[in-house]
């Protein structure tokens, strides 16, 4: 079954602007129910070659342990969504084709399959390998696209900057579009799904001190400001950190950084998925480790909209 865009995926842009198609690996969104429900994954690196180890890990296995398990629910999910770093290193085209062979059995389930781009994706790469995504994203040179939903608008950001360089950029382009989307939506609550996380750069160092390396958004200040100065933005989540951690922060703004699929750092925090719950006044979310005698494993966060 061929890779094809989500034929009931063309949502309204904001005021002005054309019909877009939201990009999409399967077949349309479930009908609307009290609640919908996601698989979140981030961090799948998946490199051409299925043998490949990182860090004593085998990339292909944990995804194909994810994709069973997301399996097993497909008839209870609205869909999927991989934030970022979907290939391995620098995201060559084999890479992606060994991704589609492995996602293969949610496509065939008839779970749309979203996809952000991280640093050590290739956009060139991405949009060869996977030909419907061509020409649909939102804003010009970025992967970027909003899927509006009964409950929410999940808009999902593009912040690769360079390929294989740790630092991520959202881009004035693309922050402009965020504004004037959130704008149009004022009504509706919205969920942004970028692939990097913010990181507020301090200039004023002391002379003795090492100058912080940015390895986040390098335009953190302004995308948290500008997410902050709209109230239906309630959540911001990313991956790229390979941790599983969920806080709110000072405005009530949820960020959630999802947990590696199969890229792992460090073999004592979870590495897996997350099912996201969402309904019109919160979302709750469920870590899925694949090791299930983790502590956090099944542990829920109930997140209420601010």
């Amino acid at each position: 079954m061929p890779l094809h865009l989500d034929p009931l995926s063309r949502r309204r842009f904001f005021e002005g602007a054309a019909i877009f198609t939201v990009s999409g690996l399967g077949l349309p969104l479930r009908a609307a129910t009290s609640t919908e429900s996601w698989a979140l994954l981030s961090d799948t690196h998946i490199a051409a070659d299925p043998t490949k180890l990182s860090r004593g890990i085998n990339l292909t296995e944990h995804l194909k342990q994810v994709v069973a398990e997301v399996l097993e629910e497909s008839e209870h999910l609205t869909g999927v969504i991989i934030d970022g770093d979907v290939a391995f290193d620098d995201g060559q085209p084999g890479d992606y084709k060994q991704l589609k062979t492995l996602l293969q059995p949610l496509i065939e389930a008839g779970l749309p399959i979203h996809c952000t781009l991280g640093n050590h994706d290739d956009r060139i790469n991405f949009l060869d390998a996977y030909p419907d995504f061509n020409g649909n994203s939102v804003v010009e040179n970025k992967h970027c696209s909003v899927i509006e939903t009964e409950h929410l608008n999940l808009i999902l950001i593009d912040t690769l900057r360079y390929v294989n360089k740790v630092e991520g950029e959202i881009g004035e382009a693309q922050l402009q579009w965020i504004s004037s989307y959130l704008s149009q939506q004022a009504d509706k609550p919205a969920i942004i799904l970028g692939h990097h996380y913010p990181q507020v750069f301090r200039t004023d160092v002391i002379p003795s001190d090492e100058e912080i390396k940015i390895s986040g958004l390098i335009d953190s200040t302004p995308f948290v400001e500008l997410l902050n100065t709209h109230p239906s933005a309630k959540a911001y989540l990313f991956g790229h950190s390979h941790r599983w951690e969920v806080k709110p922060d000072e405005r009530g703004l949820h960020r959630v950084n999802l947990p590696p699929t199969a890229y792992v750092f460090d073999e004592a925090r979870p590495s897996g998925w997350v099912r996201a719950t969402i309904s019109d006044t919160g979302m709750k979310l469920e870590l899925r480790s694949l090791n299930h005698e983790h502590p956090e494993h099944g542990k829920i966060h109930d997140l209420a909209w601010r």
